[in-house]
């Protein structure tokens, strides 16, 4: 004789795999290292849901989909990231040229002040630290600090040529106490044929479009990082 057990069929096997699986593709969304994750719970999910008696089809199916849409959305965050933090790194590149410039006046300036003249790089005491990545140019060839052997080698030659494409001339102008100083570094902050120019003078100058440098404000006349 048939009991009840027999009439009624027997409830699904409830599994926790597809509601986890659904957690870590939400979470991929914000942090990408769950993506792999969320991707391998979903499959295995979505092929234990398929066997009979069992459930959570439905959430294993979502979490397919969340973590395919994951996928792509990762792929945006890292085209918007990528060349921020690319172009992050070449600006504090940039720093170590700034930094020294600023150096090269305020010893120009106590030298003027104490009427002494502005012959070199070396009567200014300037020196850079370890690893500098720019060249320092005050007059080529005699007065010109080259990149650091660390970093790849940028012919006097090509320093100059960037220098008249840049429109600055660096050196002393005039008889000191009276005189004027500028100088220049130059360098290759992201590796391709353009180099950075900046330069810092003593003396009033205005760029290329007429608009005024201050004596003393380090000036980008190429920047390198957005050629």
């Amino acid at each position: 004789m048939p009991t009840m057990s027999d009439d009624v069929p027997a409830a699904p096997k409830k599994s926790v795999l597809p509601g986890v699986a659904l957690g870590f593709a939400i979470a991929s969304l914000c942090l990408g290292c769950f993506w792999p994750v969320a991707v391998v719970l979903s499959i295995v999910a979505l092929v234990k849901a398929g066997k009979p008696g069992q459930s959570g089809k439905g959430l294993a199916i979502a979490a397919l989909i969340v973590s395919v849409a994951a996928f792509f959305f990762i792929g945006i965050q890292a085209a918007i990231a990528i060349p921020n933090f690319i172009r992050f790194q070449a600006r504090s590149k940039q720093a170590e040229c700034k930094v020294n410039l600023k150096s090269i006046y305020l010893s120009a300036q106590a030298r003027l002040a104490e009427e002494q003249p502005l012959g070199s790089l070396t009567e200014l005491g300037f020196a850079p630290e370890p690893g500098n990545r720019y060249a320092y140019v005050l007059r080529l060839p005699d007065s010109f600090i080259p990149v650091s052997e660390r970093f790849t080698a940028i012919d006097p030659s090509g320093i100059q040529t960037a220098l008249e494409n840049a429109g600055v001339e660096p050196g002393v102008q005039g008889e000191c106490p009276e005189c004027t100083l500028t100088a220049v570094c130059v360098g290759n902050v992201d590796n391709d044929d353009t180099l950075d120019v900046w330069s810092i003078s003593t003396a009033e100058r205005t760029d290329a479009k007429g608009k005024a440098i201050a004596p003393g404000e380090v000036f980008n006349h190429v920047n390198d990082v957005q050629e």
